[in-house]
């Protein structure tokens, strides 16, 4: 598990990076932006799910 959450925060600071790059109004800022969001959402859910 430790291993997919620092897989999914590199990811995440990937897409941060790339919003950054690209600008958040491009269609590659927004798409990045959205892969970030779902990265963040499926590192805090997780714990949830192992446990389930």
């Amino acid at each position: 598990m430790s291993d997919q959450n620092a897989m999914l925060a590199v990811m995440g600071g990937a897409a941060t990076e790339g919003v950054q790059a690209t600008g958040e109004d491009s269609v590659t800022g927004r798409l990045l932006h959205e892969m970030r969001d779902f990265n963040a959402f499926f590192q805090r859910e997780m714990a949830t799910l192992v446990d389930w």
